[in-house]
């Protein structure tokens, strides 16, 4: 079964001067339904999902090893950005390139495992933890994405 996500790729600004990141938003399908993979920041202790700045590699590049890294998970990228958000970040806009990533390992420990808590939860319950409503939109887009191919 093709657990890839579709893209829903959105025309970005192309503002010169803004930061740009890129974010994993970690998932694996199982017998219980889609489960998401959420990570705290390391200052404010917030559930999110792992992104860094795009510094020399490409955006999917950087989002592969923020997943590593911040949450101790790799596995297959989706082809595109599942969406795209903007934020402020230390008073300059930032561009987000969200990628959904299917899980195929889960470390015990990793590099960041000291800094931040891991958690998997039920797709349907992670939009409660996410405090920022540009993450519930990324989360929503990948339920509706795969929700084909999830169980009965």
């Amino acid at each position: 079964m093709n657990r890839s996500i579709p893209s829903l790729e959105r025309p970005t600004s192309g503002d010169p001067f803004a930061l740009n990141q890129a974010s994993a938003l970690p998932y694996k399908v199982t017998r219980d339904g889609l489960m998401i993979c959420l990570i705290t920041s390391r200052k404010k202790q917030r559930w999110g999902f792992p992104k860094a700045s795009i510094q020399g590699v490409d955006k999917k590049e950087t989002a592969r090893h923020a997943a590593h890294e911040k949450a101790g998970v790799t596995g297959k990228l989706s082809t595109s950005p599942v969406g795209r958000y903007r934020r402020l970040k230390n008073g300059q806009i930032c561009e987000v390139s969200v990628y959904g990533l299917e899980v195929k390992e889960n470390m015990g420990e990793w590099p960041q495992s000291r800094l931040r808590q891991r958690k998997w939860i039920k797709a349907s319950a992670a939009a409660d933890l996410l405090v920022k409503p540009e993450l519930q939109d990324m989360l929503e887009r990948v339920r509706r994405s795969l929700s084909c191919q999830l169980p009965a």
